[in-house]
């Protein structure tokens, strides 16, 4: 009888592999670098040896399959990665590998989907049926979960929450697109936006806590300055929350879901954050929408991505 899935989070720094059982715990678990400067083959080899290393002690009738997260786009259906920036490979169908070596059921899912559907079933989603997981890092990711099941949309491409447009003619993002709601609420453009600020000639003790040096303004830093009642970054602060809650106001009244899970770095900011996002929902998301849904902080937190994956094992 399966007692355990193996969970893949696959990032371009680092590889985080887990045995995890039925219940959503990991029994054990290994992390290692990357290495994505070395070709997709090298890459998935080492996985695997990994792996082996992971169930070298347990039989092949104790695993019910295997998941992998991966960031990018992914056809989840033939089981390969289309393409992933931080890994820099186009069309490798790594789930093909996986099942040549390993024995057993593997499927892949997009990390931001995995991490939702881990959160759903083991952290602060547990017990409910429909959710929405909103990532705060150095961009913003998403997951959607419809009545128990990750929705993915018509091509996979679906729980792109971050480049929900929230400045008409605002801020270019990465994507190429103006006024994704990443480009005010991912870390790095809220440090972009606070250079540009600085470069204005606004006085801030922001530049004595980085000590001159600019690239090395963090959410964190600013959460410091925050403490000392800085205007700046109060200010920026402000922003911030008012722009991801115009986006989570959005999906609101789009889906109506019994919650909303936020976690990542920038949501570490508390109530800098929180205050002008619910009070920006609160003026923009409908009434009956608004009453029926939770805005909670995740639970699992970087393991919820390797547990997702485990679990999609058992998902179809």
């Amino acid at each position: 009888m399966s007692k355990y899935c193996i969970g893949v989070d696959l990032g371009g720094t680092n590889i985080t592999i887990a045995l995890v059982d039925l219940k959503g715990k990991i029994k054990e678990k290994i992390k290692i670098s990357t290495q994505a400067d070395r070709d997709a083959n090298f890459v998935i080899k080492t996985i695997i040896e990994n792996i082996k290393v992971l169930v070298r002690n347990i039989s092949c009738s104790q695993i019910a399959g295997a998941g992998i997260g991966a960031a990018g786009q992914i056809d989840h259906v033939k089981g390969v990665i289309q393409f992933s920036p931080n890994l820099h490979w186009r069309n490798i169908a790594i789930v093909k590998e996986l099942k040549k070596e390993c024995h057993v059921p593997v499927l892949i899912d997009n990390d931001a989907n995995v991490a939702c559907y881990g959160e759903y079933l083991f952290g602060a989603g547990k017990g409910t049926k429909s959710i929405i997981c909103v990532t705060l890092g150095t961009g913003v990711g998403g997951g959607i979960i419809i009545d128990g099941k990750i929705y993915r949309g018509a091509g996979g491409g679906a729980g792109e929450i971050g480049h929900i447009t929230v400045e008409s003619k605002g801020r270019k993002c990465n994507c190429g697109n103006h006024g994704c709601m990443e480009a005010y609420v991912g870390a790095l453009h809220i440090r972009d936006r606070c250079i540009e600020k600085l470069k204005t000639g606004r006085k801030s003790i922001i530049t004595k806590i980085v000590d001159g040096s600019l690239s090395k303004i963090t959410p964190k830093v600013l959460e410091e300055a925050a403490f000392y009642k800085d205007e700046l970054a109060l200010e920026l602060w402000q922003e911030t929350g008012m722009y991801l809650g115009i986006g989570l106001a959005s999906l609101i009244n789009i889906f109506n879901p019994e919650k909303i899970i936020i976690g990542g770095g920038v949501a570490n900011a508390g109530k800098l954050i929180s205050d002008p996002m619910m009070k920006t929902i609160k003026e923009r998301a409908l009434a009956v929408s608004l009453h029926d849904v939770k805005i909670v902080r995740a639970k699992l937190g970087e393991e919820a991505g390797v547990i997702g994956a485990a679990m999609l094992a058992l998902s179809e």
